[in-house]
């Protein structure tokens, strides 16, 4: 083989060396580079989409802020912190003078504490079995559900309210007690002919108010 081949072998080899040293020292850490910022890239957009949503959403509360406002309010009001009984007074005479009869009188208890009602656990049906070989398919129990209502945070007031007027206008008070802006609910009506008032009832109207209930302190350590 003369000398012009073997340079010309030399020279091949020594390119393809120089090719890919550069694919090595130069291509393949640019390529990296630019596949770490396409990561970064992507969630970075990831990231903005979800500012971008939780902004339209901050505005769409912005707008309704007022209906929101509103709307906590009543619920305040209908089951408030404590028992708030001066506003129930207030709210007892303005729905009796409403109605045209004479409130007489209100007693209120100590307070309850809520009581869930457990679930009922479904009863299984019994499959039919032959009579040699009797087996009984057992029930099988549901667990309770969680709530955020608990006897810790929520109690409830039995009392009676008393009132005189026509048993219509009694009708009417106890509708409006119901449907007033203190949640109170009715479970009991009792009417008597009240003495020396013709056409007129003495009558008992008991029920429960309720209250939020402030959490006990956590206890140290």
């Amino acid at each position: 083989m003369d000398r012009n081949k073997l340079w010309l072998i030399g020279s091949v080899l020594v390119t393809g060396v120089i090719v890919v040293l550069g694919v090595m020292l130069g291509i393949q850490p640019q390529l990296a580079s630019m596949n770490s910022a396409d990561a970064s890239r992507t969630a970075v957009q990831a990231t903005n989409a979800g500012h971008v949503a939780l902004l339209a959403r901050l505005k769409h509360d912005f707008k309704n802020l007022n209906a929101l406002t509103t709307t906590a309010d009543a619920l305040a009001e209908s089951v408030p912190s404590g028992s708030a009984m001066p506003a129930l007074v207030d709210q007892l005479d303005a729905q009796a003078l409403a109605t045209g009869l004479t409130l007489t009188g209100m007693t209120v208890t100590e307070a309850v504490a809520y009581a869930p009602i457990a679930p009922v656990a479904p009863v299984a049906p019994v499959a039919p079995v032959a009579a040699e070989a009797p087996a009984v398919v057992p029930a099988v129990a549901t667990a309770p559900s969680a709530t955020e209502i608990t006897n810790t945070n929520f109690a409830a007031f039995p009392l009676q309210v008393t009132v005189t007027g026509s048993y219509g206008q009694v009708l009417d008070f106890v509708s409006r007690l119901q449907s007033g802006s203190r949640l109170f609910l009715v479970d009991g009506l009792g009417t008597a002919a009240a003495p020396g008032l013709p056409g007129a009832v003495n009558a008992t109207i008991s029920g429960l108010v309720y209250s939020l209930v402030a959490a006990p302190p956590a206890s140290a350590g």
